[in-house]
């Protein structure tokens, strides 16, 4: 029986690094993590119950419970959907250390000097121990959230293979001047900002372990020239839910996206005559299949 998938939220931090090109920020969860142990991904993690409260709802800026039902196509309610954009939020802070929010002057809140880089620290600190919320820190400082900060970007679902599974939005941020992304040094052991392109190379060899959610938006991301071009192609088009599907056959463990032309095959319990993963992913492919190979997943393209 398949284990129901969590709520959960990742935000894509991204930085401008050229006049046509741009970073991403990426750490390295800890090896003992009881999911994806050792891998690179975004900032993320489970929608608490108290991110879609009204309280919250009152401390923030630039959409309503209303809206992010909308822009996640109705398929939850209004509060869960609201609460995915307070999670996004809230993790950012916590696994990066980025706080989106807007001081009451309407600019975006920046960290000024050490005494101030040493506050936010603490309350980072304090919101991974569970001794104060972010709607407390809100409170605190003065602030409020900037969910129109967050730009939704796609919806994946753990396989159902996985004994841990989440049912993640992912949503695209631009980085905010003013403030220092790094790891917890807690469930995550290492911050990197790298370009999409440079990420999908260092995967290859082993030296930037991605996780296949990761790997595959990064896939995507690396066409785009630009940050505002990523964002003004958002919502363009149709964004339904990933469910890929993990299996092992002949000691080979291999993940099929959707649009793998074996995905409905393997969907009906069934496996094909002959195992042939394609060929390895080259920068123009739509990669199909991620293949576990030394510890890392490595992309092909299975053509019909």
């Amino acid at each position: 029986m398949a284990v129901i998938p969590k709520m959960a939220s990742t935000v894509i931090l991204l930085r401008d690094k050229g006049p046509d090109e741009f970073e991403v920020f990426l750490l390295r969860r800890h090896e003992k993590s009881s999911f994806m142990a050792g891998n690179f991904v975004y900032p993320g993690g489970r929608v608490d119950r108290d991110d879609g409260s009204l309280e919250i709802c009152s401390l923030c800026r630039g959409i309503t419970f209303d809206d992010a039902q909308k822009v996640l196509r109705g398929t939850i309610s209004p509060e869960d959907s609201f609460a995915h954009w307070i999670a996004g939020i809230r993790e950012l802070f916590e696994e990066a250390g980025v706080l989106l929010a807007y001081d009451r002057k309407g600019n975006l809140f920046q960290i000024r000097n050490q005494d101030e880089q040493g506050k936010i620290l603490n309350y980072r600190e304090l919101l991974q121990k569970g001794r104060i919320t972010i709607c407390q820190v809100a409170q605190k400082e003065n602030l409020l959230l900037a969910l129109d900060h967050l730009h939704y970007y796609a919806h994946w679902i753990t396989p159902e293979a996985r004994p841990e599974r989440f049912d993640t939005r992912f949503f695209i941020a631009r980085y905010p001047k003013g403030q220092e992304a790094s790891h917890d040094q807690k469930e995550t052991t290492a911050g990197t900002w790298i370009t999409p392109q440079e990420a999908l190379k260092e995967n290859l060899i082993g030296e930037v372990i991605l996780s296949p959610p990761t790997l595959k938006t990064l896939e995507d991301l690396s066409r785009f020239k630009s940050i505002d071009e990523i964002i003004n192609s958002l919502g363009k088009n149709d964004s339904w839910p990933i469910l890929p599907i993990l299996t092992t056959i002949s000691d080979e463990t291999f993940i099929l996206f959707p649009w793998d032309p074996e995905y409905e095959i393997f969907q009906r319990g069934e496996a094909p005559k002959r195992q042939d993963h394609g060929r390895p992913s080259q920068p123009e492919d739509n990669s199909t299949r991620v293949v576990l190979k030394e510890g890392r997943w490595l992309p092909y393209c299975r053509i019909k």
